[in-house]
Order: structure tokens, then C-alpha cells, then sequence
């Protein structure tokens, strides 16, 4: 064979084979494209999805919840390490305006120091005019236990802040099947009350985001089929039967739109 027609066959090769790795990091990487959205109304799949999410949200490796034993914290501090029992400590912490006026206030996370499993309460003080704090609310179920059975985490990350429009955020991060979450809340007629959830969960092929606006009932899921190159979107929305107002002291993100 002339050496010519060798460098055309080797140059034609080099191309087929860019061409297939091309190709293999397109279908395994589509992730990166922006998927093809298609919108629909959708009840059916809205709440399909909502109960999807809570399933592996709930129990991601079908262990019990632990139970959730009420603990008595002091109605007033001089300061904040005055809301944290000998058997507790600071797990997370964050200061901003939260109520109306325009005094700062602290949210802590606290961690038992001898039980990685137990829940975590999560305190809301309140700034007063006269100096210390008072405690407006606990709750056990803001955040969730750190660990399941001792040696499981939960979340990979987690974080609370209070932004500048007074949202108090609760944010889960988590790469297996109990995903991630986001729970808002905000002082509505001097009540500390739920206003808005958003969920990511990714399994084989698709990964599911919810956004629950509490306040207006609205609901929408967005499915990514994660499977085709194009990673084409169906956008379902739905609205939340009326309710009254879900207050921070009493509410369960995990189960409140379950049933």
C-alpha cells in the first residue's frame, strides 16, 4: 500500500475514534446540556412526585425515626450559651433580623455531645430591647438527627441562615437517595411560619426537583430524563389543598405534604 493511502487510513481511524468518545461522554455526561422543558398541568404526577420524595426522604435506609422526646430550655438568657444544656452543644449557629423589629437575633442547632442519632433542636431567640434573649420556639424536627444507627450520615453538608428579607433557611444537602432540601420560613403576624420547600432527588435516569410555595399553594415538579442526550424536562404543576398557616414550633417538613 503507497504510504498516501496509509496516512488517509490513519487520519480516518483517529477521526472514528474521537467521534466514539465523543459520543460515550455525551450519553454519560448529558447532565452539563440544557434540558428540553415541556409544560404541563399535571395533579397526578405532582402528587406522585411529592410522594416519591418523601418516601426515600423519610427513610433513606428504612430505619425507624427515633423519637422525639421533648426537652425544657430556659424561656430567657443573658446570652446564648444560656439555651445550651450541659448534655448539648452548638452544632450550627446564625444571626440576623428575624422578627420585625430590628434587633439581632441567633437560630441554633444543637447536638447531643453523647448520641449522634438524637434529634436536633433547633432554637429560635429573639433579641431583646433590654438585652439577653428569649426563646420563641424549639423544634425537634427542623433539621433531623446528624446520623442514623451511629455510623450513617445523613447529609453531606447542611446549612441556616437568615437573609435580608427575613427568611430563616434551613438547607440539606445530600448525594444519595435522601437528596437535598430547602424549608423557609418567615414571622407572619408575630408567628414564626412556613412559606416555601424546594427537593432535589436524582435516581437512574431521572432526577426530580419540587418546589412547594406554601403561602400561594402552589406546586410544581420539573422530571429530567437524564437518560437521553437532550435530557428533555416535563414541568407539572399542581396546587396545595388550603390549609392553615404550618407554624415552625409544630411542623414536620418531611411528612407535611405526605398525605
Amino acid at each position: 500500500m503507497k504510504k498516501q493511502h496509509k496516512i488517509i487510513l490513519g487520519v480516518l481511524a483517529c477521526m472514528m475514534l474521537v467521534a466514539i468518545a465523543l459520543m460515550y461522554k455525551l450519553h454519560w455526561f448529558g447532565a452539563g446540556m440544557k434540558p428540553q422543558h415541556e409544560a404541563t398541568r399535571n395533579p397526578d404526577r405532582v402528587a406522585e412526585a411529592i410522594s416519591d420524595i418523601h418516601q426515600v426522604t423519610l427513610n433513606p435506609k428504612k430505619e425507624s425515626p427515633k423519637e422525639a422526646v421533648q426537652i425544657e430550655f430556659p424561656l430567657y438568657g443573658n446570652t446564648i450559651e444560656d439555651f445550651v444544656p450541659g448534655l448539648y452543644k452548638i452544632a450550627m449557629d446564625t444571626k440576623g433580623l428575624l422578627n420585625n423589629d430590628e434587633l439581632e437575633d441567633v437560630v441554633l442547632v444543637l447536638q447531643n455531645k453523647t448520641d449522634s442519632t438524637d434529634l436536633r433542636p433547633t432554637l429560635i431567640l429573639l433579641k431583646q430591647p433590654e438585652g439577653g434573649y428569649r426563646l420563641y420556639a424549639s423544634s425537634l424536627l427542623a433539621i433531623g438527627a446528624a446520623y442514623i444507627n451511629g455510623d450513617y450520615q445523613q447529609y453531606d453538608s447542611e446549612d441556616i441562615s437568615i437573609d435580608q428579607k427575613r427568611n430563616l433557611i434551613i438547607s440539606t444537602y445530600g448525594s444519595g437517595p435522601v437528596g437535598n432540601r430547602e424549608t423557609r420560613y418567615r414571622f407572619i403576624d408575630n408567628e414564626l411560619v412556613f412559606t416555601y420547600m424546594e427537593t432535589f432527588n436524582a435516581g437512574a435516569g431521572q432526577q426530580t426537583r419540587a418546589t412547594y410555595d406554601v403561602l400561594n399553594r402552589k406546586v410544581t415538579v420539573e422530571d429530567i430524563n437524564t437518560m437521553k442526550e437532550d435530557m428533555p424536562a416535563t414541568v407539572s404543576h399542581g396546587t396545595l389543598p388550603q390549609h392553615p398557616l404550618y407554624f415552625f414550633k409544630e411542623l414536620d417538613p418531611t411528612t407535611v405534604f405526605s398525605e
